[in-house]
């Protein structure tokens, strides 16, 4: 996946057109795919990889206590992060 692709892949989450578990398992997918290639993660969807990895679908499953699980509020706000970042250019070397 190119930039482009998961800036669209996130979108259409945070624009709520992707449920939190449809999501879930496109983005571990593309992600997995991307790295059993080779091919470059944009640092801000590997940052978002850990709270994808963290959610569980399944509300009865989550244990609301843990530090180590993400519920919806934590995935859609961690993806609104990641699609600011990958939205926003780059700053000019040296600054």
């Amino acid at each position: 996946m190119i930039d482009a692709d998961w800036r669209a892949l996130v979108l259409d989450f945070v624009e709520r057109r992707c449920s939190e578990a449809a999501f879930n398992d496109l983005f571990l997918d593309a992600w997995r795919a991307a790295r059993d290639c080779g091919k470059p993660i944009p640092k801000p969807v590997d940052d978002l990889f850990y709270v994808v990895e963290a959610y569980c679908p399944d509300p009865a499953l989550r244990n609301p206590q843990s530090p180590y699980e993400a519920d919806d509020a934590a995935l859609r706000q961690s993806a609104v992060e990641a699609l600011a970042r990958l939205s926003s250019p780059l700053p000019p070397l040296g600054t």
